[in-house]
C-alpha cells in the first residue's frame, strides 16, 4: 500500500482531534468533579452509582419520617406518664379517705382535690402536638374526650391509629386510640368519679375493697401502653442513627464510583496537553504550516 501525503495528513489530523477530545475530557471531570459524566463513561459504574443514589434517597426519606414521628412519641410519652402520676396521687388520695376517722370536711377537701385530679387527666387525655390531638386515633382535629353533664366521659375518636410507614414496611404510630389507652379494660375516667362519689358518700369500704384495686388496674394499663411506646421511641431514636449511618456508608462507595480523583486528573490533563504538543509538533512535518497554526 502506498501511503501518500494526503493519507499521513489525515490520520495527524485524526490523532490531533483524539486529543484535543481527550483534553476536553479532563477539563470537563476537574470542573464538574466527576468521574462518569455520561451513562457510556462507565456503563458498570453508571449501574452501581444510580443504585447506590437509590438507596441513600430511601434512607434520607426514612430517616425524615422517623423524625417527623419522634416529637409525637415523646409528646405522647410524656402524657402517659403525667397520667401515671396524677393516678398514683389518686391513689394516694382514696387511701386516705378509706380512712374511717375521717370527719366529713376532711372527706369532702380530699374529694374536691380528687376532682381537680379528674380534670387534670382529663386534660392529659386531651394533649395535642400543635392542631393534632395525640389519642383521637385517626381522627387528629377530633378532640378525643368530652365530659357529659352527667360527669360521664365520652370517645370521640376511632379505633385506628395514624402511623408513618418505612421502606422496609416498619411501622411508626404518631398517634393513638385513647379509648384503647384509657377505656379498655378499666375505664379510668369512670373509676375516677366513682371514687368521687365514693368520698362524698363516706363509703371507706367501696374504696378499699373496690376502687383500689381498680385504681392498680388503672395504673398498670396505662403503665403497659407508656412501656410500649417509650421502647418504640427508643427503638426510633436507634432508627434515626443506624439510617446515619447507612448513609455514610453509601457515600463512601459512591464516591470513588463517581467523583473524580482531582490530583489523577490533573496529571493525566497535563500529559494530554504534552501528547496534543507533540503531536501538533510532528504534524508540522506534514500539513502545511498555516493548518497546524490554525489547529495550534
Amino acid at each position: 500500500m502506498l501511503i501518500t501525503p494526503s493519507i499521513l495528513a489525515r490520520q495527524a489530523v485524526a490523532h490531533i482531534n483524539q486529543n484535543a477530545d481527550a483534553i476536553n475530557e479532563s477539563l470537563e471531570r476537574l470542573g464538574t468533579g466527576r468521574r462518569i459524566r455520561r451513562a457510556s463513561d462507565d456503563p458498570t459504574g453508571t449501574v452501581l452509582a444510580l443504585r447506590l443514589q437509590s438507596d441513600i434517597a430511601l434512607t434520607d426519606g426514612d430517616r425524615r419520617r422517623v423524625e417527623q414521628a419522634l416529637p409525637y412519641l415523646q409528646a405522647m410519652d410524656a402524657a402517659l406518664n403525667q397520667a401515671i402520676a396524677i393516678l398514683q396521687r389518686a391513689r394516694e388520695l382514696v387511701l386516705q379517705a378509706s380512712n374511717d376517722s375521717l370527719t366529713t370536711d376532711q372527706r369532702k377537701a380530699i374529694a374536691e382535690e380528687m376532682t381537680t385530679l379528674r380534670d387534670e387527666f382529663l386534660q392529659v387525655a386531651n394533649t395535642r402536638v400543635g392542631d393534632r390531638y395525640l389519642f383521637s386515633g385517626t381522627a387528629i382535629l377530633t378532640k378525643p374526650f368530652v365530659a357529659n353533664l352527667a360527669g360521664d366521659v365520652v370517645y370521640q375518636g376511632d379505633g385506628n391509629q395514624m402511623k408513618v410507614t418505612l421502606s422496609n414496611d416498619e411501622q411508626v404510630p404518631i398517634t393513638l386510640a385513647g379509648n384503647a389507652v384509657f377505656q379498655s379494660g378499666e375505664d379510668v375516667f369512670a373509676v375516677l368519679k366513682d371514687a368521687i362519689n365514693a368520698m362524698k358518700a363516706g363509703d371507706g369500704e367501696t374504696l378499699r375493697a373496690n376502687l383500689l384495686p381498680r385504681l392498680d388496674a388503672s395504673i398498670q394499663q396505662i403503665l403497659n401502653t407508656a412501656a410500649s411506646l417509650g421502647a418504640q421511641a427508643n427503638r426510633s431514636e436507634r432508627t434515626v442513627d443506624t439510617l446515619l449511618l447507612q448513609k455514610q456508608s453509601f457515600q463512601l462507595v459512591l464516591s470513588p464510583v463517581l467523583d473524580a480523583d482531582v490530583a489523577e486528573e490533573v496529571a493525566t490533563y497535563q500529559l494530554r496537553q504534552t501528547t496534543l504538543q507533540a503531536t501538533l509538533f510532528a504534524a508540522s512535518r506534514i500539513l502545511p504550516l498555516s493548518l497546524v497554526d490554525f489547529m495550534a
